[in-house]
């Protein structure tokens, strides 16, 4: 039987396990949503540039007679062009920031931990692991997801 200052420990250790994993878990659904989310628009955005652009050139007179006039300066082309640029534009905003703030990779990482220390979990939780031990997988694990302490 553990000691009353070894039960703290042990309790200590698997109240803060569960706090980690619940701050995991909020982590990766919101950062799996926001990741899916901006994919998701920059392969619309640029599937809509190209489909802008190609439209003329498809569609020939016909299509550029249907939005207005045929000229060089119609103001089909112009709409066309501006419309095309703008969905351009977002695709390379959603796919630099997907990149610059390496949510793949944080995803990733963030669930890998989460696995260890679920598994870590269940050795407390059957004291399958000294406390010493226990507590040095916790906190080497910690280190690798520090940059969800600084998550807004």
């Amino acid at each position: 039987m553990a000691m009353p200052d070894e039960q703290d420990g042990w309790d200590a250790l698997a109240r803060r396990l569960r706090e980690k994993r619940a701050q995991l878990a909020a982590f990766n659904h919101k950062a799996s949503a926001r990741g899916a989310g901006l994919t998701n628009t920059g392969i619309v955005a640029s599937a809509l540039a190209a489909v802008l652009t190609a439209a003329p050139a498809l569609g020939g007179l016909r299509l550029t007679q249907a939005l207005g006039s045929a000229g060089a300066n119609s103001p089909s082309w112009r709409i066309l062009c501006a419309v095309a640029s703008l969905c351009s534009l977002v695709a390379a905003i959603a796919t630099n920031l997907l990149r610059s703030h390496d949510i793949a990779a944080r995803l990733a990482k963030a669930q890998a931990v989460d696995a260890r220390l679920e598994g870590l979990e269940l050795l407390v939780e059957l004291r399958q692991l000294s406390l010493k031990d226990a507590t040095e997988r916790y906190e080497s694990a910690i280190p690798e997801v520090a940059f969800i302490a600084s998550e807004p």
